[in-house]
């Protein structure tokens, strides 16, 4: 039952030895080692009275009362104090966090503090509250304020007292979801005493009487710890061995191997999106994969290969990434706070107006740690963040993991240089078939091996006797710690539910001006994008003849109007082609690490369409004007007034469909150099089968393929504008009747084979993810 103190609503809690101790604000609170006492401590660091809690006007404040051993808070020691308890020595505590207290500074024991308000608030929501409501969120006026954890939103959740020892837990419309004991809510659901609430990457607790926070700077002492993993292929081969491993926050740990040795396999496994199929991992004590939803939150990524657009400027591609990431109501200038933050911390404020492309390697791959820093994660991994960089740069970044390790998180990083282990905690080296051959110091490594450089570890890694011996070795009892054989636990059986995707209108919007921002920035792109039809349109004049589209200039011969229908129709498709081609197996890294973090793949794909179909439209309205600039058009247009006009539609329909096309071949494609050929192949198919250079009706198989060509619907739309009869074959073309209704028609298949190619790119960008193993 939640209950106000009498004074002001606040409650104080202390806990110890696994008792807990509850007060409302009434009196002072004595602790220490005799009988009187209010909390009761027998031990021989604690004097017989040793601190007092009281209340002023800041909140509760801790006091040493004179003790003998001292006592320090946070791993800070109070001044002495005096039995009387003289007002002035104390320290303040923050309302909402948890505190350790430490009785005796010489191994005395623990004690957790925490206080909090328990005012009732207001709710936003349809109906009155049953009973007093605690609203917790990054507002100020919340209830309990989560200020720094840039996922929360302003009013993120709710705790609803609805009677005498019942409690209600629900969401608010948060932008990240809010989780009752690591399962995300979908609705409103019952609270009970224990039961821990997730809102952003922060976990609190409900005491059944107020909401608790963890203390301030308590994910200090988190410890990703994994037990036994094991990783098989489906064929039986070993990928990962009893691998055994413990970290705890502010320690930097590498994993080093040979190829082959399972360290990218490793890295799946601790980061939950491969999950390993033997095996536990666990994160300040809870189940990595039971909890996966909310424990996401706490995990940052950095792959192998940079997530950014190097187009743009550091400070534009993290404001993007923040759009993306962070709630959606962050407002423009708390996004920009968090850019510089994250910025100073990876030493690169001096470079937030640099474009990317102009970075050193080492700087480039610090933005992509910054990007992943937007979200405040406590598990930071690295996947080969060196590899490329001469051995300055190498150290360099090393050092600013070191950096980041000591501000509490645990950061590991899977490498195969060895220049900067000494700015380690750990190394862990993997042998091959993914056994631990070493877990410890990096200092203990040579001694370990006997030999006196790295690269001579690597040498004589690939006998299996180091297995053996680092297994019953003083090191791994003094780090890895007992670890008897125990029953593996699997995973629980299926995904765990997909990374929340708010707001797929707001996250086109801010991918379409990025987009946007990406082409403005490419000079080449830009080039590209007016120079092709300008290109286009002068070769298109280079056809003899003055008739341009009409048969009533030409005399009745369709031969020089045949021949500029057929340029229209393959010039457009080459630009749509060439637009396209390349955008997804280009982008395939940024896209796989934005959607494990939430990125819809329906706006993902949408924002593509909009921009790439916007710029190919233009640009097949335009070759086409200056195409026929000075050429008579279609002597009797079938739909619209201005002939011309009627044949820049279907030219845009024409390299708009191509463009989705191109689109599916660059999902489909495993690296850019499988482009080129398919954009040869796929603008030759446009000429041959575009139905203008022999009869296609009645031709078995070429007729069915060619109905999945734009340029034979593009071209058939052309043919009906300018009237052409088709060309002579044992059967009527029934694709050329000009007619309205034919030209629709011929408009209307464009549209469907553009459907078709968007669900077949839906799907090639499903494939992708699942096969990288982030669709987690």
């Amino acid at each position: 039952m939640v209950t106000a103190g009498p004074r002001d609503g606040t409650l104080l809690q202390l806990s110890a030895g696994g008792r807990v101790w509850t007060f409302d604000g009434s009196r002072p609170v004595v602790v220490g080692r005799d009988q009187r006492c209010d909390v009761l401590l027998p031990d021989q660091q604690v004097s017989r009275v040793h601190l007092g809690l009281r209340r002023d006007e800041r909140g509760w404040v801790v006091e040493d009362l004179g003790s003998s051993n001292g006592t320090a808070v946070d791993g800070t020691v109070l001044p002495a104090g005096r039995p009387d308890g003289a007002p002035g020595t104390g320290r303040p505590l923050e309302p909402g966090w948890e505190h350790r207290v430490r009785l005796g500074l010489q191994g005395g024991p623990e004690l957790l503090v925490r206080w909090a308000p328990v005012t009732p608030g207001p709710v936003p929501g349809p109906g009155p509250a049953a009973g007093p409501v605690v609203v917790i969120g990054r507002d100020p006026s919340c209830d309990v304020v989560v200020a720094e954890d840039p996922l929360v939103s302003r009013r993120h959740a709710a705790v609803r007292v609805t009677g005498p020892g019942a409690a209600v837990l629900e969401d608010l419309g948060s932008s990240n979801g809010t989780h009752l004991n690591g399962v995300r809510l979908t609705g409103p659901a019952p609270l009970g005493p224990g039961d821990t609430i997730g809102v952003g990457g922060t976990m609190a607790t409900w005491d059944g009487r107020a909401v608790l926070l963890p203390r301030a700077g308590g994910r200090r002492t988190a410890t990703l710890s994994a037990r036994h993993l094991g990783v098989s292929t489906r064929s039986g081969k070993r990928l990962l061995d009893d691998v055994t491993l413990t970290a705890r926050a502010g320690q930097l740990v590498a994993v080093i191997g040979p190829s082959g040795a399972g360290k990218s396999t490793l890295l799946g496994a601790l980061t939950g999106l491969r999950p390993a199929g033997m095996g536990r991992v666990t994160w300040d004590g809870r189940d990595l994969y039971a909890e996966y939803d909310h424990l996401r939150h706490q995990i940052g990524l950095v792959p192998q290969d940079d997530v950014l657009h190097r187009q743009l400027t550091v400070r534009r591609a993290l404001d993007y990434a923040a759009r993306l990431r962070l709630p959606q109501d962050t407002t423009a200038a708390e996004r920009d706070q968090r850019v510089r933050q994250v910025l100073a911390e990876v030493g690169l404020s001096a470079q937030l107006d640099q474009r990317i492309d102009s970075l050193s390697g080492g700087q480039r791959k610090r933005t992509s740690i910054a990007l992943e820093l937007l979200t405040a994660p406590q598990l930071l991994f690295l996947d080969e963040p060196t590899s490329g960089l001469d051995p300055g740069l190498d150290r360099q970044v090393m050092e600013g993991l070191r950096s980041l390790a000591d501000d509490g998180r645990v950061v590991l990083v899977v490498t195969h240089s060895v220049l900067a282990l000494d700015q380690c905690d750990l190394v862990l080296l993997l042998a091959t078939g993914g056994r631990v051959a070493f877990f410890g110091p990096p200092q203990q490594l040579l001694s370990f091996f006997g030999v006196p450089d790295h690269a001579s570890v690597f040498r004589v890694i690939d006998d299996p006797v180091w297995v053996s011996r680092f297994a019953e070795s003083p090191v791994r009892q003094a780090y890895v710690g007992s670890t008897s054989i125990v029953t593996p636990t699997p995973p629980p059986a299926g995904r765990a539910p997909a990374p929340m995707r708010p707001a797929p209108v707001r996250q086109l919007v801010t991918l379409v001006r990025r987009n946007l921002a990406v082409v403005a920035a490419d000079r080449l792109f830009l080039a590209l994008l007016v120079g092709m039809p300008v290109v286009l349109a002068v070769m298109a004049h280079a056809f003899p003849g003055e008739a341009g589209l009409s048969l009533q200039a030409a005399g009745g011969d369709p031969a020089e109007a045949q021949q500029r229908i057929i340029v229209l129709v393959v010039g457009a498709a080459l630009m749509g082609a060439a637009l396209a081609v390349r955008e997804f197996v280009a982008e395939r890294p940024i896209y796989r690490r934005e959607h494990a973090v939430g990125l819809s793949p329906t706006a993902y794909l949408a924002g593509k369409v909009l921009v790439l179909g916007g710029a190919v439209a233009l640009q097949s309205v335009a070759f086409t004007l200056l195409a026929l600039i000075g050429l008579p058009g279609p002597d009797d247009p079938r739909v619209l007034p201005w002939g011309h006009g009627e044949v820049a539609l279907a030219a845009a329909g024409v390299g708009v469909t191509m463009s989705i096309a191109a689109l599916a071949v660059s999902a489909l494609a495993r690296s850019t150099d499988q482009t080129m050929p398919a954009l040869v192949a796929l603008v030759m198919g446009q000429l041959v089968l575009c139905g203008g250079l022999f009869p296609l009706a009645d031709r078995a198989g070429l007729e069915q393929v060619s109905w999945l060509l734009p340029a034979r619907a593009g071209y058939a739309a052309m043919a009906a504008t300018a009237e052409l009869q088709p060309l002579s074959g044992p059967q009527p073309d029934p694709l050329f009747t000009p007619t309205a209704e034919r030209w629709a028609l011929d408009l209307g298949l464009l549209a469907l084979q553009a459907a078709v190619f968007l669900a077949l790119t839906a799907w090639a960008l499903a494939r992708s993810v699942a096969r990288s193993g982030t669709a987690r």
